[in-house]
């Protein structure tokens, strides 16, 4: 069953929710309310736990339902996509993985087994499903390229440990080429998307279009923007690595040791926030370090606030263009962000020179910078 195919299933005209045939053990249960109010509760099975997503939601509520019958003793779809999905999340090659890494790949298979998961090992063998995967992919890319390149990595990953479990006898996407071109150069955050995430945004009559993100999101956005650090070397900054004045680490990339003068604007918001006894700069909601969740987290605020197609990791390179624009050279860009020199200067071209004449003064400025001018 595909996800299209689910919708059609959503809302039958009582109110319930057909799913005599797609989903197979659904439970509907039908009350009234003291309000007089009739709803209709789904459970994974006859007695089994209630299915809190949205049924209107067809994405959230087939992927709810399919994570509750695999954690059955009993778990149906045996010999389908879900059973390989259900063994590879017990094996290391899964464990294994870092937990930041983990929380990508379950959203990601979140969509997978909402659109495959009954779909059974003889099909997934045979062919034409090649098509079938390609198609899905495809259609994920007219809007979100980079993110229908991630679904279709974690699905053949979850294929090649079916095929190496001997679960299914051909791997159907093999020598799959990417629909993005891995490069986010061409994309930064301009200061409307900023200020948006910050502060919101309201209509004519004064009531909240936008509502503001949290503040320990904002202060992971405000971080980025004026360190131009990658997100896992931000998340574990502790404040002993600020002084007041700069922020002192050590690239896990690269292994060099930066030290990044703060921003006023930066500083104040680092000097407001209230530490209790937090160890990191970057905390969740709690307080507490983010262990996980934040990557999913910073995707719902992004989608609040209607930006389109930009990361957290776009942030980048909009430091990148913030530094040159307040007067930094393109080494001294690619010193403190780790950039290399060639990637700094290509940003910059593209976001911030506009003519000839500030290509050459780019230049200029980096042979004055390096001795080399004449």
């Amino acid at each position: 069953m595909t996800w299209r195919q689910f919708l059609q299933a959503i809302a039958s005209p009582n109110g319930g929710l057909n799913v005599k045939v797609d989903l197979v053990g659904v439970h509907k249960v039908r009350k009234k309310l003291a309000s007089g109010q009739v709803v209709f509760y789904h459970y994974a099975w006859r007695g089994g736990p209630r299915i809190k997503a949205d049924p209107s939601n067809a994405i959230e509520f087939t992927a709810e339902f399919v994570r509750l019958q695999r954690d059955r003793p009993d778990a149906p779809y045996k010999g389908c996509l879900a059973e390989i999905i259900r063994e590879y999340l017990k094996s290391p090659a899964y464990t294994g993985l870092k937990p930041s890494t983990r929380e990508g790949y379950d959203f990601a298979i979140k969509e997978i087994e909402a659109s495959f998961f009954e779909m059974p090992a003889s099909q997934i063998s045979a062919p034409g499903t090649r098509t079938t995967f390609l198609q899905w992919r495809d259609e994920i890319a007219q809007t979100h390229p980079r993110k229908a390149d991630l679904y279709m990595s974690v699905l053949k990953r979850i294929l090649w440990f079916g095929l190496d479990r001997e679960m299914i006898e051909r791997h159907p996407l093999e020598r799959v080429e990417k629909v993005s071109d891995g490069s986010r150069r061409d994309v930064i955050w301009t200061d409307d998307d900023i200020d948006v995430f910050r502060n919101g945004k309201k209509d004519a009559a004064g009531s909240w279009e936008i509502k503001p993100s949290s503040e320990p999101l904002v202060r992971a956005l405000l971080l980025a923007v004026w360190t131009g650090q990658r997100q896992g070397d931000l998340l574990k900054l502790t404040w002993k690595a600020y002084d007041g004045h700069s922020i002192y680490l050590r690239q896990s990339k690269t292994g060099s040791h930066v030290r990044v003068k703060v921003s006023d604007e930066l500083k104040r918001h680092l000097d407001g926030v209230k530490r209790g006894n937090s160890v990191t700069i970057l905390t969740n909601g709690q307080g507490q370090p983010w262990a996980t969740g934040f990557k999913s987290s910073w995707r719902k605020a992004v989608e609040k606030a209607g930006i389109e197609g930009k990361t957290f990791h776009d942030l980048r390179g909009t430091f990148v263009t913030l530094a040159y624009r307040n007067g930094a050279s393109i080494k001294e860009i690619a010193e403190v962000s780790g950039h290399s020199e060639k990637d700094a200067e290509t940003i910059i071209r593209k976001h911030y020179l506009v003519s000839s004449a500030a290509v050459e003064s780019i230049e200029n400025r980096q042979k004055r910078f390096t001795g080399e001018a004449g």
